[in-house]
């Protein structure tokens, strides 16, 4: 795994969107299977390397960019600090903002449909979390793949935000 993967996981590994277990809101719904996810949730360029032992790794093509990518499909619950990156920062969403010039987090426009907090924007969520979650999201920009990845990713997620206006 590259290094900027490493240090961006870590700086999620302790912190998540409340100070407190968020799942208890709403029954872990973010980990729960659905239709509009595959089933399964994309993996960042070099986290296939990670043990997923209560899921599956497969190859695939993002639905909007074709971009080939990793996509993890859980067959059980995992353990917090081995979770995929996407799931480690949900609900929000990388996305690169034109007004700072840099890599940045929005509330996932997928979230809404299965998560009690994004109604309450990135303001309910607990800052450390909302300020690591970007912070790790710049430090995945710094490689070239993960540049791409993360442009992938925009793309995709744009055209979520599109059909929800």
């Amino acid at each position: 795994m590259n290094e900027p993967l490493k240090k961006a996981r870590a700086l999620l590994e302790n912190v998540t969107p409340l100070t407190t277990d968020c799942g208890l809101l709403c029954e872990c719904a973010c980990c729960k299977a659905d239709e509009d996810s595959g089933d399964s949730v994309w993996l960042f360029p070099g986290e296939e390397e990670i043990d997923f032992f209560w899921g599956e790794v497969t190859d695939v093509l993002l639905p909007v960019t074709k971009t080939p990518a990793k996509s993890l499909y859980c067959t059980d619950f995992c353990p917090r600090e081995s979770r995929p990156f996407q799931c480690m920062i949900f609900p929000l969403v990388p996305y690169f903002s034109n007004k700072k010039n840099a890599w940045s987090v929005r509330m996932d426009r997928r979230a809404f449909a299965v998560c009690p907090l994004t109604a309450y924007g990135k303001k309910g969520l607990n800052p450390e979390f909302v300020e690591n979650a970007e912070k790790a999201v710049q430090l995945l920009s710094e490689t070239e793949t993960g540049e791409r990845f993360l442009e992938a990713l925009a793309r995709e997620e744009s055209v979520y935000r599109e059909f929800s206006l």
